[in-house]
């Protein structure tokens, strides 16, 4: 994604970009296009880019073991400051541009955007009941024969020493 700001006008100026997850070098679990909106307000001595991306992926419940796609949605904002002079910064959202820099690409920046923002649980919804742990049957399609058998073995130390001392 590249924005060329060598004769962009101060001020607010927006973008909307659809490229594909692949064309992205996003792999898998990434699916489909990715829709990108941005908002890139440029003064003298800065540019500030505001963007706003989703996509879709593709996973495997980790509860109920069902094959589900879902849409992700990333914000972030990246900042780039006019230099005369190369600089490196320790902040990741703080870029220096050096006059001869005619454009921006940050293709980079919202591929690990979208990387980071894979939930670390995947579930198909949020009331998924997920699989039966005694036939594996997906209790979110039908439910499963098996009997309910709630066993406590909290107490079963203290019968043991009931046992004992009888």
């Amino acid at each position: 994604m590249i924005i060329k700001i060598a004769n962009l006008s101060n001020g607010v100026h927006c973008f909307d970009f659809d490229k594909s997850a692949v064309d992205l070098e996003l792999e898998d679990p990434f699916t489909g296009f990715v829709k990108t909106s941005v908002k890139l307000d440029k003064s003298a001595h800065q540019i500030v880019l505001d963007a706003d991306a989703k996509v879709v992926y593709s996973f495997v419940c980790d509860r109920c073991n069902a094959d589900t796609d879902a849409e992700i949605n990333t914000k972030f904002k990246l900042v780039y400051i006019f230099s005369t002079h190369k600089v490196e910064s320790e902040d990741i959202n703080v870029k220096y541009l050096t006059p001869d820099i005619d454009k921006i690409d940050f293709s980079g920046d919202l591929r690990e955007y979208l990387e980071l923002s894979l939930p670390m649980k995947n579930l198909c919804s949020e009331d998924c009941k997920g699989l039966c742990p005694k036939c594996g049957t997906n209790l979110n399609r039908k439910k499963c024969k098996c009997k309910d058998e709630t066993v406590n073995d909290i107490w079963e130390p203290l019968k043991k020493l009931k046992n004992i001392s009888n």
